[in-house]
């Protein structure tokens, strides 16, 4: 039997559009189907039940760079269920190193409030260290889990740049299933794990700003090549970049 070449690749290109496919829709799933998570949490002696508010700050030698850079870098994201702009770590290396650095030392803090052992993300990730720039009336995040690719456990923590009072508040369901707020003043911030945090930011209200200083940790580098290919679409989507 004759095998035409042209079929071969409409056949091999029909594949790949499936299985892309099929990832998008299991992507969202994944990170959009609610499950209270939080009722199954038994907190250890240190106390942390997959989200807390803390006493830590972003250096104030570094609030005026970092606010200028997100202003001047950054690719702006506008597709389903979220509007904002988002600065990689490999925008930040370039234009303020020092915070990269201090990002560095923050582990065995971290490690300690968790209770476990915890590192920063690999480098080359571009939401290892982020800046999230809300900046336009409307911009938002919805409803969602983040996506942890590590065979490990994955923790956020969020910084203000900007504390001025916004509408775009962090919001989690807790473990009775409500709605509850989390407002940040100077020195605080939220450390969450956000695979089992079901949250949101919401929508800015007209001629507010408000920039946050994202950080990530996992106990264990190891991703698998599934979770390696998710992880290389999100990044491209958010950062215009790959890892």
């Amino acid at each position: 039997m004759k095998i035409n070449v042209s079929s071969v690749f409409l056949l091999v290109f029909l594949i790949v559009v499936t299985a892309m496919c099929l990832l998008l829709v299991y992507f969202v799933f994944r990170t959009t189907f609610y499950v209270n998570y939080l009722t199954t949490c038994k907190p250890e002696s240190h106390g942390f039940c997959y989200i807390k508010k803390i006493k830590l700050s972003i250096p104030n030698e570094f609030l005026a760079s970092l606010e200028q850079i997100s202003e001047t870098e950054g690719t702006r994201v506008e597709i389903y269920k979220k509007r904002q702009k988002a600065i990689s770590i490999q925008k930040l290396q370039a234009k303020l190193p020092a915070i990269v650095e201090w990002y560095k030392t923050l582990p065995a803090k971290i490690s300690e409030i968790i209770g476990e052992p915890v590192k920063i993300t690999p480098l080359k990730q571009p939401n290892s260290l982020s800046l999230v720039v809300y900046e336009k009336e409307g911009d938002y995040i919805d409803w969602h889990f983040d996506t942890n690719h590590y065979n490990g456990r994955f923790f956020t923590l969020l910084l203000p740049v900007t504390v001025a009072p916004t509408c775009g508040n962090y919001q989690y369901k807790n473990a009775a299933g409500d709605v509850e707020t989390l407002y940040l003043q100077q020195g605080e911030a939220i450390l969450f794990e956000g695979d089992r945090v079901f949250h949101k930011g919401k929508e800015l209200c007209k001629n507010q700003r408000r920039v946050v200083l994202s950080c990530t940790f996992t106990s264990s580098h190891t991703i698998t090549p599934p979770e390696a290919i998710l992880n290389f679409i999100k990044n491209w989507g958010i950062f215009g970049e790959i890892s």
